[in-house]
């Protein structure tokens, strides 16, 4: 291995000079003018407030199930009693089946405020 210490780049030698801005007339300049000065009401965003609600659902359910002493033991006991040889296949199979189907409901339930917002905000 060398010793010498590194050699700096070179300073470039070429610069960018962007190209002169044009303005190109609009034949109805006033409504845009106009459209820019009332702004419109802002958009409600759905997904994230059916997404917070969901997790508030499953907080609230996790704080009221684990609130009592009784419900932590009870699902310690069950946790510590679950075993690999106590998983089934079907049992699998429909957990994973009933979480995608929770799923698509969520997504769709947005889907189909978001189509209705836009409606809304298209049809007079």
């Amino acid at each position: 291995m060398d010793n010498e210490p590194t050699a700096p780049l070179p300073s470039p030698t070429q610069s960018f000079t962007p190209p002169p801005l044009t303005y190109a007339p609009y034949a109805d300049a006033a409504a845009d003018v106009e459209s820019l000065q009332t702004p419109s009401s802002p958009r409600v965003r759905w997904a994230g407030i059916v997404w917070g609600a969901v997790f508030a659902v499953l907080a609230g359910t996790a704080l009221w199930t684990l609130a009592e002493a009784s419900g932590l033991s009870a699902i310690s006991e069950w946790l510590r009693t679950l075993s690999p040889a106590d998983l089934h296949p079907g049992w699998v199979i429909g957990v994973v089946v009933l979480a995608g189907g929770l799923l698509l409901l969520i997504l769709g339930g947005v889907a189909l405020l978001r189509n209705a917002q836009l409606r809304m905000t298209v049809d007079p």
